[in-house]
């Protein structure tokens, strides 16, 4: 990927009227190409980095646009790192644009994401802080933006930075030994480089195993309702959004496609899905909406196995899920008798409202990501872990290779592996 050095400009605010719009400018021309269209009684050029100067906005004939504030940030101390303007206009459309168009006479248009790229590019973020500044602009949740700020802070960076270190240290010492075999170099200590090793193998397998819980809070946890038809699935469903969603009738097979919603419970997105009554049937489209449904199912992270009679003999479902997935549902508790009711059910009732809170206590419980986990630092995206897993894998190479004696050479090729993952 080419670093391109030539000055681009876009609007950074969302369309729509507002009070203000924001313009950006970056690259090694962005204060002159501003300072072209600005007046006021100080240039730009003149101006301290960190300064914001109160002027108008002209075009190329002199005609006032806007009256504007303008900040300035100087090379290197901004986001890009590269010289930058930021134009504060009043927030019309209109106005946003047609300052944009006179830009661009002197300046590009910035590709999606390209003043992060040159951050990157400009060593003022990491990869893992650059994907962090879409996470942010995209979390929906608490949780899911305490993840994506905790990501940006460095949070996993330091992780990475921190075993990077340590592989570089172990790989100069063989590399060393390997160069200079004939000089009088002390002896290394395979079994304390094999011992450290592992510690970093461990360190970078829990970031993986973990690193479900990553995608679960930027992507949504993904929770089915399943069940016979008519078992109230969609009436669970409707409460639980706190809207009428899904069409609810005592016609068996109303819910023929599954339905997909998301909802935020306590800081966490949950992705809900309101799948179509399982049973034997001969409507060739409920038999597509079942199929999909278990699709569906069999991808979700919690199944709300939801039934009317616990003696239910069509839960076959159950028996291709993990069981640590199910929460159990009894519904309609309102005309069945719960006397007997084994403590393992929620018992529920969409009429009277009773046993939605019991019912997502249990779905927060089977969650289990808390405040601390997420600021210490997680894997967020497949990129990440795809990493983070060819990294592990060389390292358990280096490991092998110290255990059946093989040269030096071979370890240091391993851990090299590891260093470029």
């Amino acid at each position: 990927m080419l670093y391109k050095k030539d000055t681009i400009c876009a609007i950074s605010t969302p369309p729509g009227s507002g009070a203000i719009a924001i313009i950006r400018i970056t690259g090694e021309d962005s204060i002159s190409i501003a300072d072209s269209f600005f007046k006021s009684k100080k240039k730009l050029k003149n101006a301290d980095s960190h300064s914001l100067l109160f002027g108008k906005f002209i075009d190329e004939k002199g005609k006032i646009i806007d009256e504007v504030l303008v900040s300035i940030f100087k090379a290197p101390k901004s986001y890009t790192g590269e010289d930058m303007v930021e134009i504060s206009c009043h927030g019309s459309n209109f106005i946003a644009n047609n300052i944009l168009q006179i830009l661009l006479t002197k300046a590009r248009l910035a590709n999606p994401g390209e003043f992060t790229e040159r951050a990157f590019f400009n060593d003022k973020m990491d990869l893992t802080q650059a994907e962090a500044v879409g996470d942010l602009l995209m979390a929906k949740t608490y949780f899911s933006h305490l993840a994506a700020i905790s990501q940006l802070e460095g949070s996993i960076h330091k992780k990475i930075d921190s075993i990077l270190k340590k592989l570089t240290d172990y790989r100069t010492l063989l590399e060393l030994e390997i160069d200079f075999s004939e000089q009088d170099l002390p002896n290394i200590d395979m079994n304390k480089i094999e011992e450290n090793l592992i510690a970093l193998k461990n360190e970078l397998y829990e970031l993986v195993e973990n690193s479900k819980k990553g995608i679960i809070l930027k992507e949504g946890l993904k929770i089915s309702l399943v069940g016979a038809p008519n078992v109230g699935k969609s009436s669970i469903f409707n409460k639980m959004l706190k809207t009428e969603r899904a069409i609810v009738t005592p016609i068996p097979g109303t819910t023929r496609d599954y339905l997909e919603e998301a909802i935020a419970l306590n800081g966490y997105l949950i992705r809900l899905f309101d799948t179509a009554g399982l049973r034997n049937t001969e409507d060739k489209i409920e038999k597509m909406g079942i199929k999909r449904s278990y699709d569906v199912i069999l991808n979700s992270d919690i199944i709300l196995y939801i039934t009317d009679n616990i003696n239910s003999k069509n839960d076959d479902i159950l028996k291709s899920v993990e069981k640590g997935k199910i929460i159990k549902i009894l519904n309609k508790s309102d005309i069945i008798d719960t006397s007997n009711i084994p403590n393992s059910y929620v018992l529920c009732n969409t009429v009277e409202n009773s046993g939605l809170n019991k019912l997502k206590e249990a779905i927060i419980k089977k969650i289990d990501i808390n405040t601390d986990f997420i600021q210490n630092g997680m894997l967020s995206n497949v990129r990440q872990i795809a990493a983070a897993e060819k990294a592990l894998n060389s390292i358990k190479k280096a490991i092998d290779a110290i255990n059946i004696n093989l040269g030096f050479e071979f370890i240091a090729f391993d851990l090299k592996e590891a260093s470029s993952a």
